[in-house]
């Protein structure tokens, strides 16, 4: 069995370079399915999540091409409507886009799995509304969600009863072929839509974002292909700016936006820490203490679910108490468990998390619950007193590119060893 090996208290200090944005990178690939020919996608992060997701795509009869910096994918033969379930899709958030993608390209789809952690309910009801309002037929059956244009593709009026990203992905992309106007009332705001969007106009599409959650898109015929740069990682460079924080150290992460991860330095700044916030850098470093906060987590512009496991692990050392409320999915504090393992005094009731500050953690044996609690256990690991194990990295594997050299250049120990286990 894998573990991470992790000598704590070493400050880190030094620069990060973030690498391409991991949930970004689903919908833009989804949505090259809409084209057909050869596109160079650069800056796509070399996570285990992305590896997986080009191993469908060329199961789909998409040619996939890997080079230093990212992929070219050849779209212009046949495309297959259906996606067969392989276990280590399961946690694969990134086919959810597949049913928008399928649908515009063949006009139906067939998925088995919409993939994702297991960090509570990813209802899909509102991935089939949108469908539904555009023109598409939608049944289960025999474990398949099988999707059918019943005529053709019809751009129509959407109000989404909660701001999904998926969703609003499933619908950008299915209606950038389809006939007339569609518009997304309350569709979600993330800068992945925005890329997304971005990429899909670069191939000739006609959509249109004013950030106030109101989305057009005017159909067109056809698309050409385009060449296209994937943005930065905002949750990768919140969870390392936290990091290098959280162990008292002085860390800049390098090629990001600032304003994507704003609320998670605005959170920092009001918990002690000192944040110099540049044109695409931000630098964090600690100070003379970490003062106990509230954070309650939104969709974007507000404080991203995403990172808050990462600022429970944070706050776990804060002087006093902190509070955490998680609006987004109700087992986000699955992590929690494996917190107080090390000595964090966590109370879990309902969707909020009441953490008492303690003066230090202890090295312990934890295992990863999913991908953010890993990142989380990580940053807890590296500030804590002693030596830790972390079990069943995989997760964290799927998110987060070369992470242990990352951590390792700026002062960090940590080692991917195994053990044998005799049953």
């Amino acid at each position: 069995m894998e573990y991470l090996e992790v000598q704590g208290g070493n400050p880190l200090r030094g620069e990060i370079n973030i690498s391409g944005s991991k949930n970004a990178t689903f919908p833009i690939l989804s949505a090259a399915l809409l084209v057909k020919g050869r596109m160079h996608f650069s800056n796509v992060p070399k996570i285990l999540d992305v590896l997986t997701f080009t191993k469908v795509l060329e199961s789909l009869g998409v040619g996939v091409e890997e080079d230093t910096d990212g992929f070219t994918l050849d779209t212009s033969k046949d495309i297959s409507s259906i996606k067969d379930s392989h276990p280590e899709e399961h946690n694969l958030r990134g086919t959810q886009t597949l049913l928008g993608a399928l649908i515009g390209r063949t006009g139906e789809a067939k998925l088995s799995s919409l993939g994702g952690c297991n960090i509570g309910t990813r209802p899909i009801d509102l991935h089939l509304k949108g469908m539904q309002a555009l023109g598409v037929d939608l049944k289960w059956e025999e474990g398949f969600l099988t999707a059918k244009v019943k005529d053709k593709l019809q751009g129509n009026l959407i109000y989404l009863d909660f701001p999904s990203v998926g969703a609003t992905e499933n619908i950008i992309i299915a209606s950038t072929l389809a006939e007339g106007e569609t518009i997304i009332q309350n569709g979600a705001r993330e800068p992945e839509i925005r890329d997304l969007i971005n990429f899909l106009n670069a191939c000739g599409a006609n959509i249109e974002m004013n950030g106030s959650g109101i989305i057009k898109i005017k159909g067109v015929n056809a698309l050409k292909p385009a060449d296209y740069s994937i943005i930065s990682d905002r949750i990768e460079a919140a969870t390392y700016l936290i990091m290098g924080i959280a162990t008292r150290g002085d860390v800049k992460v390098r090629n990001c936006n600032p304003y994507y991860f704003e609320p998670v330095i605005m959170k920092l700044k009001e918990a002690g820490a000192e944040v110099d916030v540049y044109d695409k850098e931000v630098r964090g470093r600690f100070r003379d203490h970490i003062r106990g906060i509230n954070v309650k987590t939104l969709p974007f512009p507000g404080f991203p679910t995403d990172v808050q496991p990462q600022m429970m692990a944070f706050l776990s050392r804060a002087e006093g108490t902190s509070v955490i409320i998680e609006t987004i999915f109700e087992n986000r504090f699955r992590v929690a468990e494996e917190l107080t393992k090390m000595g964090a005094n966590i109370k879990i009731e309902g969707n909020t998390a009441v953490i008492t500050g303690v003066s230090s953690l202890n090295g312990a044996n934890v295992n990863v619950p999913d991908l953010r609690g890993g990142a989380a256990l990580l940053i807890a690991a590296l500030s804590a007193e002693g030596t830790s194990r972390i079990y069943d990295p995989i997760h964290i594997d799927r998110g987060y590119e070369n992470i242990i050299e990352k951590i390792n250049k700026v002062g960090g120990i940590v080692e991917r060893k195994a053990e044998s286990r005799i049953l």
